[in-house]
C-alpha cells in the first residue's frame, strides 16, 4: 500500500466492482404532467320564452320555439407527479471514461497499424508481380538459347 501507482490500481478495481460509494450523489427528478380532459355537455328542455341565443363563459343558451337547449364544456384537469431517482458515482465515471479513453487510443492505434500492413501488403504484392516477370523473362531467354539452332533456322528459312 506504500506504493501509490498499485494503490491506484486497487482503488480503481474496487470501485469498479462497486464496493466504494464515497462520493455517491442521489439525483431525484420530478416531473409534473397535467392532462386536461374536455366533454360537452348538453341538456334539451321545452320551456315558453322568446327566442334568444347567448354565450356565458364555456357555456351557450340558446332558445329557439320554447326549446331551451344548453351546452357547456366541462373541462376534468388529471395530475401526475413522476419522480426519478438516479444513482451518479463519479469516480466510478470518471473510471470509466478513461477506460474509454485507453482504448480509443488503442483501436486508433491499431486502426493505423492495419493502414501500415495493408499499404506493405500491396507493395509486397507488386514487387512479386515485378519477381514474377523476371522470372518469365529468364524462362524465355532460356529457351531461346536452348533451341537457337532450330530458331535460327526457322528464322533463315522465312528471311
Amino acid at each position: 500500500m506504500k506504493d501509490p501507482e498499485k494503490f491506484d490500481k486497487v482503488a480503481q478495481e474496487v470501485v469498479k466492482r462497486g464496493r466504494c460509494i464515497n462520493d455517491t450523489t442521489i439525483i431525484t427528478e420530478i416531473k409534473d404532467t397535467v392532462i386536461y380532459r374536455d366533454s360537452i355537455i348538453e341538456k334539451i328542455e321545452e320551456i315558453p320564452c322568446k327566442d334568444f341565443d347567448t354565450t356565458i363563459g364555456r357555456a351557450r343558451i340558446k332558445v329557439s320555439s320554447g326549446v331551451l337547449t344548453y351546452t357547456a364544456k366541462d373541462s376534468v384537469v388529471y395530475k401526475t407527479k413522476t419522480i426519478t431517482n438516479t444513482v451518479r458515482d463519479r469516480e466510478y465515471e470518471r473510471i470509466l471514461l478513461s477506460d474509454i479513453r485507453m482504448l480509443k487510443d488503442t483501436l486508433s492505434i491499431e486502426r493505423n497499424d492495419a493502414k501500415i500492413l495493408a499499404s506493405e501488403f500491396k507493395s509486397y504484392k507488386l514487387d512479386a508481380r515485378i519477381d514474377m516477370a523476371k522470372l518469365w523473362v529468364i524462362i524465355v531467354a532460356l529457351v531461346i538459347f536452348a533451341f537457337r539452332k532450330q530458331i535460327l533456322s526457322i528464322w533463315r528459312f522465312f528471311v
